[in-house]
C-alpha cells in the first residue's frame, strides 16, 4: 500500500511528520538559507493560513485582517526573493483580488471550495510547497491540503524553521537525491 493513502482530511502534522520525514518528501524545521540552496531556480508555492486569520470574532470576512494574513505572506514572499528563490503566494494575490472591491459578490471570501480549486493550478505549476512559521500554520486547512496534495504528487514540502537563517550545516539533510529532485519549472502546453 502507498504511503499517500489515507491522509487525514484535518491537520495531523505528527502523523504527516511521522509519515515523510526522511523520504525526501518532507524536511522540517529548515532555515530559510538552506530551501534557498535547494529551491533556486525552482518555483515555490507558498502557503500560509487565511481564512481564520481573515475572520472577525463572528466569523465574518475582515479585509483588515485579510491585508494582515497577506501582509505576512508578503513578508516571506519578499524573504525568499531576497534569497534568490521565487515563490507565489496564493493568499497575497487574492487578498488583492478581494481588497480590489471587497463587498462586490463576484468573488465571496470564504468559499472554500472556490478558493481551493482556484489554487490548484498554481499548487500543480510549483516544484515545491514552502510553509513559514506563521501563527496558525499547524491548524490551517488551506497549509494542511497544499502539504497533502504536494506530497501525493511527489512534490516536496519544506516547513521554515522558526530560528534565525543562518546554515545549520554545510550540508543540508535534504540534499537533493535521485529520487526525489527538485525539478525546474518547464511549462508544458495544455492545462492541468
Amino acid at each position: 500500500m502507498s504511503m499517500h493513502h489515507r491522509l487525514p482530511r484535518d491537520p495531523d502534522w505528527p502523523q504527516l511528520c511521522a509519515r515523510y520525514t526522511g523520504s525526501g518528501l518532507l524536511q522540517r524545521d529548515v532555515a530559510l538559507i538552506d530551501a534557498a540552496q535547494v529551491l533556486r531556480g525552482s518555483l515555490a508555492y507558498l502557503a500560509t493560513p487565511y481564512m481564520r486569520q481573515s475572520t472577525d470574532d463572528g466569523g465574518r470576512w475582515c479585509p483588515s485582517l485579510s491585508s494582515l494574513a497577506a501582509d505576512a505572506a508578503a513578508g516571506w514572499t519578499s524573504r525568499f526573493a531576497c534569497a534568490g528563490v521565487t515563490a507565489v503566494s496564493p493568499v497575497v494575490q487574492a487578498d488583492a483580488m478581494l481588497q480590489r472591491d471587497p463587498w462586490s459578490d463576484a468573488l465571496v471570501p470564504l468559499d472554500e471550495t472556490f478558493w481551493s480549486t482556484w489554487c490548484r493550478p498554481l499548487l500543480a505549476r510549483c516544484d515545491a510547497v514552502v510553509i513559514p512559521p506563521l501563527p496558525g500554520w499547524d491548524c490551517s486547512a488551506g497549509v494542511w491540503a497544499g502539504a497533502c496534495a504536494a506530497v501525493t504528487r511527489q512534490m516536496r514540502v519544506i516547513l521554515i524553521g522558526a530560528e534565525p537563517e543562518e546554515p545549520q550545516s554545510a550540508a543540508p539533510d535534504f540534499a537533493p537525491d535521485p529520487q526525489h529532485p527538485v525539478p525546474s519549472h518547464q511549462p508544458e502546453g495544455g492545462t492541468p
